[in-house]
């Protein structure tokens, strides 16, 4: 049978699935392994429990014909029944590291597998684990042949498996693409029914319109949760790449660095996850090369010579919050000022917020030498934009000498967004609804002016207010006073944007924006409304950066 057989294909696929995952906690497991050895702590079977994964992943290799992946798979597998006889020292050449590399070298042979490829490496890992054998003090039985030292379990499958079907998730997304065309025409029923019944008035048939138009709009939100949950999987798909990519990171930075994970059941939209990896990865590379110290220099400041990296999800108000924090130095905001200073910036009267803001602007760095990891003026600003992107926001958080929280929140899905649906100059606009901390009713002598800038006291706190046509750009100031302000809110920032009229909440189908137009500033996507009508999604973030007078 050809790679090129779609039977093949399919078989390819299905042991992707289930390998994929097992090569993955195995390589993040002799991670694991070779810190504990390291501080000497207890393993708790970890190393036997790591043998029945590669035996699942040897035997699925096998019968695919995966002769690298199965050979490497047998390799670490004798590795790791030589590393767990009693008594068996690690002082015998680090066995613990010779495992983590074969973990990472198993993970991109059977992802290679898809591709059809072979990353190499194999027969040289072989022979490093057959010299790591020939150097130990005891004899042992030649690797490979050791058929009485383990017994092959009968196959099982996992409970429920006959429940499981695998959809490509291109039919995922061509699913999705249906909803939102029945969601956008139901709207556009539902604004119909709307014309007919301020027309007609009460009657028994517009009451049994009514009634099935009410049914028909629960039975589409069952339908649309239906398909996010099937779009949906957990955080830990991206979060379990890190333990082995941290690892190396700190081994060239000769730092030794743990990172602690949490949360990785939160869900969140696969379209989401597959670009959330690399912004991750950045912010985990800046905390170990920017963040935490020298071991010296942690030890003079009383910190452990092993810094910690925490990463965890929640889900919260029908998005994801993702914290990661590392107990290092703090950011030196004198570095940060002086930086501003050189590029131009006048940032003497910002605020402790705004200071620390300055990290994402492109091309800032305050590195004092240049490597490959550090210093190129490219890193933090490519992280912010691709978490705008997902329609998100990230800030940073720093207590000096103690560390930095960097705090990404992110939409559940690019997809569908409840939304307000809001009017400036006959213009509509949605606004997610997770990013509205309220709307108020406008009262001109609440309005105040301070520096040129409209605030108002809005929960016993100051915000800043902005008019809606002088942000949007849709014209010049009303001549009657907006009747409304929508408290906009992101991390701990709040704006007010006065509008003309509340439209209603909506679920909207978000639509990308064609490239050739570029991004308008405040708008992340459009959408079309029941009537037919174009809307722009407005983006929180944006908004809450631009300085607009009231």
């Amino acid at each position: 049978m050809r790679r090129d057989d779609g039977v093949f294909r399919e078989l390819i696929d299905d042991y992707l699935v289930e390998c994929l995952p097992l090569a993955e906690r195995v390589a993040d497991g002799f991670v694991e392994l070779e810190r504990r050895r390291r501080e000497g702590a207890s393993e708790d079977g970890l190393l036997a429990s790591l043998q029945g994964m590669l035996h699942t992943v040897k035997g699925n290799s096998a019968m695919m014909g995966l002769a690298p992946a199965q050979e490497l798979a047998h390799a670490l597998e004798d590795l790791s029944a030589l590393l767990g006889r009693d008594g068996a020292p690690e002082s015998e050449g680090g066995g613990a590291a010779l495992l983590v590399a074969g973990g990472g070298l198993l993970v991109e042979q059977v992802r290679a597998a898809a591709e059809g490829g072979d990353p190499g490496r194999t027969a040289e890992f072989v022979a490093q684990v057959h010299a790591f054998a020939a150097r130990t003090s005891e004899p042992t039985v030649p690797l490979g042949r050791r058929g009485g030292e383990r017994r092959s379990a009968p196959e099982t499958r996992p409970e429920g498996a006959a429940n499981v079907v695998r959809v490509d998730f291109r039919r995922l997304d061509a699913m999705l693409e249906v909803l939102g065309e029945g969601l956008i025409e139901h709207s556009a029923v539902v604004e119909a029914f709307r014309r007919v019944a301020r027309r007609g008035g009460a009657g028994e048939e517009i009451g049994d319109l009514d009634r099935a138009i009410v049914a028909m709009e629960k039975t589409m939100k069952r339908l649309e949760a239906v398909v996010m949950e099937t779009r949906l999987l957990p955080i830990s798909t991206v979060f379990g790449r890190f333990p082995r990519q941290l690892r190396d990171i700190a081994h060239s930075q000769r730092k030794r660095v743990r990172l602690v994970v949490s949360g990785g059941e939160t869900s969140l939209d696969k379209a989401v996850l597959d670009r959330l990896g690399e912004p991750l990865l950045h912010l985990l590379n800046n905390a170990v090369v920017h963040g935490i110290e020298d071991p010296d220099e942690r030890l003079r400041a009383g910190k452990p010579e092993e810094g910690t990296l925490e990463l965890s999800a929640a889900s919260q108000s029908g998005r994801v919050i993702i914290h990661l924090t590392d107990d290092g130095r703090g950011l030196d905001e004198t570095k940060i000022l002086a930086e501003a200073e050189s590029l131009g910036l006048d940032v003497r009267s910002a605020d402790p917020a705004r200071i620390r803001a300055l990290i994402f602007l492109p091309g800032f760095s305050t590195a004092a030498q240049v490597s490959q990891l550090a210093g190129r003026g490219v890193g933090l600003d490519v992280v912010a934009g691709s978490i705008r992107g997902l329609g998100g926001t990230i800030e940073v958080e720093s207590r000096p000498g103690r560390g930095v929280t960097f705090v990404l929140d992110l939409p559940l899905t690019l997809a569908v967004v409840r939304s307000l649906i809001v009017e400036v100059d006959r213009e509509r606009y949605a606004v997610p609804i997770s990013q509205v901390a309220e709307t108020v009713r406008t009262e001109p002598e609440a309005m105040r002016q301070i520096n040129g800038r409209g605030v108002t006291l809005w929960r016993g706190d100051l915000i800043p207010v902005s008019d809606g046509g002088a942000l949007l750009g849709t014209g010049g100031r009303p001549a009657a006073p907006r009747r409304f302000f929508v408290v906009i809110s992101s991390g701990g920032r709040r704006r007010g944007v006065l509008v003309d009229r509340l439209m209603g909440h909506q679920d909207v189908v978000v639509k990308g924006l064609d490239r050739t137009l570029g991004r308008p500033e405040m708008v992340s996507g459009t959408t079309i409304l029941g009537d037919g009508r174009v809307a722009c999604i407005l983006d929180a973030a944006r908004i809450l950066e631009r300085e607009v007078p009231a």
